[in-house]
């Protein structure tokens, strides 16, 4: 309790004596009131960043800008609004209906230039981009520390109308497209948020904040297309059933790779952010390539439709019958495998090429695995003639005297690396042996193995880099990958299981030139077998994530 006028007296002349005087000041004495304590949260933490930076000798009214970090450059960042509004003006706020969007009807391309931000990373703002500043008042919104208020992030579809739009992966067009909303709508969405509760969301400076402002169109080759306003949760769960189904433009066939590739990239823009990632999200993404694999190898096989041939998506494979898609991108399929000393990784003992040109398979029908197919693959087995000498004996049976698809060949080990680059580049120039140089065009390479990556880095200690041969592609296939999201496990398996999960008969493995072949054979079993449906345990999507089924 608060002492009066008259106790403060008494108290001070028992400390100084009787000879104490006092004289009537001009102030006039008011009414005592109590005294009551706001603790405020964000005042809190300021004070305690003031008191760390006076001690460190800093300011925090001018924070020094990290010279690894660049400062962000696009378009200008309006840092929300978080004082407390007048009543007609938050009413303005809260009000505001974005005219703009209204005469707009599903499928209407959008304004170009107009920046989006995909939903998917409105979704995750609260766990993503809110710091400690602002997390108690976060913590307000989102109905914690014993408030009943009404949660805004959870109930962002009944808090404002949005304006849906979409983006179809050019790639594959049967499945969900990408979900984007107007960024100044996201803005506007955090400022009522602010100024409902005087805290100060914000869209993220510098690299992070490139995500919440993607532009489309130029050399992107398309913009996103307008599917209805949702004003209520209940609309929110209908835009599914409102999304307009792709058309052929939206394959963007006639883009550049350029182009495409710079789609692509806005597309997933979010999903490459690193500091959202988490664990979940990065076994999420592995186990998407996978699928992706088997899907594209599907798809230079003639065994899948293009994108843009969507009445065709549900038919099924007859393997009595040539294929009757087009064998995308015209491929030499090229699968590399490397036995290297057991004891010393660094010593390259063989080297397997078993080449598939999918011209030549184009008029015969696959039959079970693919196995109609087999006898169009071209084997070799290159020895390096200075360790033909060496056996693989302590961990694997090493056999490569055991070639079971024709004659070994032993080039000197300093001609085993140009033996392998001369092999690939001639293909990617066969049959143009008329054309004059400039004219020529590279035919498409992929390249392919078990577990690819570790046999592209023994290439690689030997100097021998593929991707300088003309028309290799960047896309690679790994059956260890693919037979992984056939059988949805969680770990790969080793070739010998693959082949026997297919039932393919196959002997002496650990030679460069049989193991080689049998991968070719596994992946064309593997195309045909996830296709016809065979030992699938359930069928996943491969495509876009589907962001509207948070529902």
């Amino acid at each position: 309790m608060v002492p009066t006028k008259a106790q403060q007296i008494e108290r001070l002349i028992q400390a100084f004596g009787d000879s104490i005087r006092f004289e009537e000041g001009p102030h006039q004495e008011v009414e005592e009131t109590s005294e009551t304590i706001v603790l405020d949260p964000l005042a809190l933490d300021r004070q305690t960043a003031a008191e760390k930076a006076a001690i460190q000798g800093k300011s925090i009214t001018q924070p020094a800008l990290s010279k690894a970090t660049p400062q962000y450059v696009g378009p200008p960042l309006k840092p929300s609004k978080s004082e407390k509004l007048a009543p007609a003006d938050f009413n303005a706020l809260i009000s505001q209906a974005f005219p703009e969007f209204k005469n707009m009807k599903a499928g209407d391309l959008s304004e170009e230039g107009m920046t989006f931000v995909s939903w998917d990373l409105v979704q995750r703002y609260p766990s993503s981009f809110i710091g400690k500043t602002n997390r108690p008042k976060a913590s307000f919104i989102m109905g914690c520390a014993g408030f009943s208020a009404q949660p805004f992030f959870d109930d962002m579809t009944e808090e404002q109308a949005w304006d849906f739009f979409y983006v179809y992966h050019p790639h594959a067009l049967d499945k969900m497209p990408y979900i984007f909303v107007p960024t100044k709508q996201f803005q506007h969405f955090l400022d009522v948020v602010n100024a409902s509760i005087q805290t100060r969301l914000t869209i993220p400076p510098g690299k992070p904040g490139e995500m919440f402002y993607i532009t489309f169109g130029s050399s992107c080759t398309t913009r996103p297309k307008y599917i209805a306003r949702s004003a209520s949760h209940n609309e929110y769960r209908a835009l599914r059933d409102a999304i307009p189904h792709p058309k052929e433009e939206d394959a963007c066939a006639d883009a550049t790779d350029f182009g495409k590739d710079m789609l692509l990239s806005l597309l997933n823009m979010h999903n490459n952010y690193r500091g959202t990632k988490t664990k979940g999200k990065k076994k999420q993404q592995k186990a998407q390539n996978r699928e992706e694999s088997l899907y594209d190898a599907q798809l230079y096989l003639g065994l899948r439709p293009s994108a843009s041939e969507i009445a065709e998506k549900d038919k099924e494979v007859a393997l009595d019958e040539p294929v009757r898609h087009a064998q995308d991108q015209n491929v030499v399929f090229v699968c590399i495998d490397i036995e290297v000393a057991e004891e010393h990784h660094g010593t390259v003992l063989e080297i397997g090429l078993s080449i598939l040109d999918t011209k030549d398979i184009a008029d015969v029908p696959p039959d079970e695995n693919g196995r109609n197919w087999v006898p169009f693959i071209q084997n070799r087995h290159l020895i390096a003639d200075e360790h033909r000498h060496i056996r693989n004996r302590k961990y694997i049976k090493g056999c490569p005297e055991l070639f079971n698809f024709g004659k070994s060949e032993y080039p000197k080990l300093s001609d085993l690396g140009p033996s392998v680059i001369a092999a690939i580049n001639d293909l990617s120039v066969a049959g143009q042996e008329g054309v004059a140089e400039p004219d020529k065009r590279f035919r498409n390479i992929v390249l392919l193995g078990h577990d690819l990556r570790s046999d592209l880095g023994y290439l690689e200690t030997m100097g021998v880099e593929l991707w300088s041969v003309g028309g290799v592609m960047s896309r690679t296939l790994d059956t260890k990958d693919m037979h992984q999201a056939w059988r949805q496990e969680t770990q790969g398996r080793s070739l010998a299981m693959v082949l026997t999960d297919l039932g393919i008969p196959h002997s002496n493995l650990h030679n460069a030139g049989n193991d080689a072949a049998y991968t070719m054979q596994a992946m064309l079993g593997l195309a045909v077998a996830a296709r016809v449906g065979k030992g699938r345990k359930k069928n996943l999507d491969i495509g876009t994530e589907e962001y509207l089924n948070n529902t």
